[in-house]
């Protein structure tokens, strides 16, 4: 595929550096295909042509968003398909995420996605959702990568007896039976915040209480120095994205118990990739790996083999140029 730029609500402009402190999944892929992120007010406010196919992140948000209202009230893939050959949206957050917001903006994603060229997602299991939905869109996978090119890796740190869950006690996250399954583990509980709107209000007043601790938001370099401390990780979300939780933590090496329908946690943890709802099997592969090194040792190795096997930019670029 010809995709030589890509735009987003992102004010930067230009090819993304490999020691940008925030080279998270997007950004990464990004820096593989070599895409030219052009802030999306500029392209609007020019009547430049470009000569190559864009990646458009749609990005997230209802009405109260001034980025969604402007490109609400833009037309904005029409206009994009004046300026470009092609236009594919990217799948930005988990499939199905649009179905809560206002009937207004539902309706009007379904002609965004309807009127683009293509539509580019993370997981193999997220194109049935679209095809059946969108049966004439081109519909791709662009699978979730990383590179360490930017990070030093005598920052890493010594391993401490924690674990480390993906998400906050959210709905989204199903936080919660994840915590309860963790103290199983006999070890300490970090967990990553989000912003605090969509947070239970006493989720820090309570932390005490369950035997957890919040950790400050920290960029994605510095999140992976952090990382690196931990002995088992967890990813029973069920609402899946780029899954990069299960994708860091498989580059150190952490087993990570987490939701099989996530291609990071499917290929990288074969061994602990379960239905997300599953505590049973969870309880059972978390005193596993607590008790049985062998099968630790086993599930950490593999995971960096197939780390460096399937999730490079060659990968990447291989599984986007397939024919649907």
């Amino acid at each position: 595929m010809n995709i030589k730029y890509s735009t987003s609500e992102m004010n930067f402009e230009g090819l993304f550096p490999v020691d940008y402190p925030h080279l998270r999944v997007l950004e990464t892929q990004l820096l593989f295909l070599e895409a030219y992120h052009v802030p999306l007010q500029k392209i609007f406010q020019s009547n430049q042509k470009y000569d190559g196919y864009l990646l458009f992140n749609i990005g997230k948000g209802g009405f109260d968003k001034p980025y969604i209202k402007f490109i609400y009230e833009n037309n904005i893939i029409e206009n994009l398909k004046q300026k470009f050959p092609k236009v594919y949206i990217y799948q930005d957050g988990e499939v199905g995420w649009w179905n809560q917001v206002d009937t207004k903006l539902q309706v009007w994603w379904y002609n965004q996605l309807q009127k683009a060229d293509g539509i580019l997602v993370p997981n193999e299991i997220d194109t049935n959702f679209y095809e059946g939905i969108f049966p004439q869109s081109d519909i791709r996978v662009i699978r979730s990568v990383m590179s360490d090119k930017g990070l030093d890796k005598t920052k890493f740190k010594p391993k401490e007896n924690k674990a480390i869950l993906n998400g906050p006690l959210t709905l989204d996250y199903n936080g919660f039976p994840q915590v309860i399954l963790a103290h199983n583990a006999g070890m300490g509980i970090d967990i990553p915040p989000m912003q605090k709107n969509v947070m239970a209000k006493d989720s820090w007043e309570m932390a005490p209480n369950l035997g957890v601790n919040y950790l400050p938001y920290m960029s994605w370099i510095d999140w992976m120095y952090n990382l690196s401390k931990y002995k088992i990780g967890y990813m029973l979300t069920p609402a899946i994205a780029s899954g990069s939780f299960a994708l860091n933590c498989a580059y150190l090496g952490i087993p990570c118990i987490g939701n099989k329908k996530a291609d990071t946690q499917r290929i990288l943890f074969p061994d602990l990739a379960i239905d997300v709802f599953d505590n049973k099997k969870a309880l059972e592969l978390t005193l596993k790996l607590v008790n049985d090194l062998d099968f630790y040792k086993e599930v950490s190795t593999k995971s960096k083999e197939l780390f460096n096997k399937e999730f490079t930019k060659n990968k990447m670029i291989d599984i986007l140029n397939e024919i649907p």
